[in-house]
């Protein structure tokens, strides 16, 4: 959406600075506004570029869009407890755990467990100006 005010999905695409080639995705969804200001972040990233920190990059660009464009107050993040990299990544970014859902989505035909994970922007602002301070 052109009016990120009213978008309900937001879409990040991460290219490699060198050959702008596309190295993932940060996908805002059900994005609600009103008392709430909050959004589901999905990812993924391109097999052949693991392991090589675009996905760290790209979770810090989605994070700037989200609560400096779109002004979020909560971002949450849904990861299977096996998917020990998404689980680095979000802890990384600066999100904390705040729960587990049973069951919570259907994945090839299986309903599949998941841990949750948000971050806030006032605890994403503390931690920017905390890497500021010790980059100086």
């Amino acid at each position: 959406s052109r009016d990120a005010g009213h978008a309900t999905h937001v879409g990040v695409l991460v290219c490699r600075r060198e050959d702008n080639a596309p190295v993932g995705v940060f996908n805002f969804s059900a994005i609600v506004r009103g008392g709430f200001q909050s959004a589901y972040l999905g990812y993924y990233g391109f097999a052949e570029h693991a392991g090589q920190g675009y996905m760290s990059e790209g979770l810090a660009l989605a994070l700037r869009v989200g609560f400096g464009t779109l002004r979020l107050h909560r971002i949450e993040v849904n990861v299977q407890p096996a998917n020990r990299r998404s689980i680095s990544l979000v802890r990384r970014g600066g999100f904390t755990r705040e729960g587990y859902s049973r069951r919570y989505v259907k994945i090839a035909g299986r309903w599949r467990d998941h841990e949750r994970w948000a971050l806030l922007v006032e605890d994403w602002r503390i931690a920017r100006r905390r890497s500021k301070t010790a980059h100086n």
